[in-house]
């Protein structure tokens, strides 16, 4: 299977048990968390958990491990945000 977001060398999975816990390896960094929804960056790109009364569980950053509880809805890639160009006023000076 091929894998069209880019050739990573590092393992990616998502392990969903029962629509209540998932657990996940190639998480860089949690972007953004509340009982309804977990915004990550993986190796992947930006990765968005959607559910009720989550909760993070457990958290490696060092092995990119990530484990979370709660019913989970969805899980859905996010296209990447595009880079800025530089400070605000770096572009106004153009």
């Amino acid at each position: 299977m091929s894998n069209n977001r880019g050739n990573n060398e590092k393992q990616n999975s998502i392990l969903i048990k029962d629509g209540n816990f998932l657990q996940m390896q190639g998480v860089l960094r949690v972007e953004d968390f509340d009982k309804e929804e977990i915004n990550l960056d993986t190796n992947l790109g930006p990765l968005v958990i959607k559910g009720h009364e989550l909760h993070i569980a457990q958290l490696l950053l060092e092995n990119e491990e990530l484990a979370v509880e709660g019913e989970i809805c969805s899980v859905c890639f996010e296209e990447p945000k595009p880079k800025k160009q530089g400070s605000f006023f770096k572009r106004l000076t153009k």
